[in-house]
């Protein structure tokens, strides 16, 4: 996003009232880069993404949205499962923000600083990318394991294929049932140890809705995956994730990712809507 289209979503803020939101996963996965090494198109990670973090400070409503994990235990009204470890502050996120936003370098990022050149001051909150980034790499690496399974599929994978796409359904409620209530927990709940009538809503949330949605988008990931022999890309899980945002139904979900768009689903929550389209709309 260049500074023209951060002047296009202020005017269509103003003119239409639009609230730009972020979440907690957007906040932990933006912090996950500060320490990446540098590449052609990222010369200097610091810089590129302290640049992220001022855009949202500059745009985004200050209340942060909650990780898609708690919204959707909160939609199946099975919060009770959810560990505190995994519940943010939200003043502490909204601080971090303001904190990566104006940190002059990685060193007052994280309060780590070279002994021959010791800082004044003892900072007064610090930020350990690092930690972000082993959440990220974990959360990947999870999202790739679960999906070898699929890879003794014989491809293609068909909306006919009753056997395949039961199969890819058994895999889907696996995924959901990690990330959604295994991690959130802290591994203290599994789908089966739910009881009836809670597996019974865990089932349905992906009937209809949000859900729903974030169903089809992991199906869709994981057909062309296996489809095309595609190597499995970690980001796409977070991509998906968010989704679950859209629970609330005045919300719109805003990208340029062409990934959104490969399948079809209600029109009463189509409310994906590509980037180009929507700065242009005004």
């Amino acid at each position: 996003m260049n500074d023209r289209d951060a002047d296009t979503l202020e005017r269509l803020e103003t003119q239409r009232g639009f609230r730009y939101r972020y979440s907690v996963t957007n906040y932990c996965e933006l912090l996950s880069h500060f320490e990446d090494l540098p590449s052609g198109s990222r010369k200097d990670p610091f810089i590129k993404y302290r640049q992220c973090f001022r855009k949202i400070v500059r745009l985004c409503h200050p209340e942060v949205l909650l990780s898609p994990e708690m919204e959707f235990l909160r939609m199946t009204k099975l919060e009770k499962y959810l560990d505190p470890v995994w519940i943010p502050n939200p003043r502490q996120t909204a601080l971090g923000i303001e904190i990566a936003a104006n940190a002059k370098d990685l060193a007052e990022l994280t309060g780590e600083h070279d002994e021959e050149e010791p800082m004044h001051h003892v900072p007064r909150y610090v930020i350990r990318p690092r930690h972000y980034r082993t959440l990220r790499d974990t959360d990947g690496d999870s999202f790739v394991k679960l999906l070898e399974p699929l890879r003794e599929i014989a491809p293609p994978i068909g909306g006919s294929d009753n056997e395949k796409m039961g199969k890819l359904t058994s895999w889907f409620l696996n995924l959901a049932n990690f990330f959604l209530l295994v991690r959130p927990s802290n591994r203290k709940i599994h789908f089966k140890q739910l009881t009836l009538q809670e597996q019974e809503t865990f089932i349905l949330a992906f009937a209809a809705g949000a859900g729903k949605l974030f169903q089809s988008h992991c199906t869709s990931i994981a057909k062309k995956t296996i489809n095309e022999k595609r190597k499995a890309n970690s980001n796409d899980l977070y991509d998906a994730m968010q989704l679950l945002h859209l629970n609330d139904e005045n919300r719109l979900f805003v990208t340029e990712d062409r990934f959104f768009y490969y399948y079809e689903i209600d029109s009463h929550i189509q409310r994906v809507l590509p980037w180009t389209a929507f700065k242009t709309s005004g």
